[in-house]
């Protein structure tokens, strides 16, 4: 079975930060979603080698996305509750482990590559709010 049918949910929370962003940053490009989850990717494989992580130079937009996107990663992990909001409390997560979720990171660079292709500097961006928000 792919990791995309596996972990559809991780994968949706991921683009679910993503599409909150998009939504106070209309401007932002799936080059910064691609440069945000590659950093991810190399982030938490860093973390399973035992290494440092490459720091990240982000600004404005992309550096807000990378923070909420990191933000649900370790929310996945169980490494953090996230606010419910006006609701009070925290929403937990069954807690994930991290070669999963580089795995999903991973795919989700695929899909950001495939949808640019298709269909320019949003496509992926454009395309997958349809689905997500």
């Amino acid at each position: 079975m792919r990791i995309e049918e596996e972990r559809l949910d991780v994968m949706q929370n991921l683009e679910y930060a993503v599409t909150q962003t998009f939504q106070r940053h209309p401007e932002m490009t799936d080059y910064a979603v691609e440069r945000t989850y590659e950093a991810l990717v190399q982030a938490y494989s860093a973390e399973l080698s035992g290494r440092s992580p490459k720091p990240v130079d982000a600004e404005g937009a992309e550096a807000e996305l990378l923070q909420q996107v990191k933000q649900r990663c370790e929310w996945c992990l169980g490494r953090t509750e996230l606010p419910l909001g006006s609701a009070g409390g925290h929403l937990k997560c069954a807690p994930l482990d991290v070669p999963t979720l580089v795995l999903c990171l991973k795919r989700l660079v695929k899909s950001v590559k495939k949808w640019t292709k298709r269909n320019g500097r949003q496509g992926y961006l454009n395309f997958m709010t349809q689905f997500i928000g």
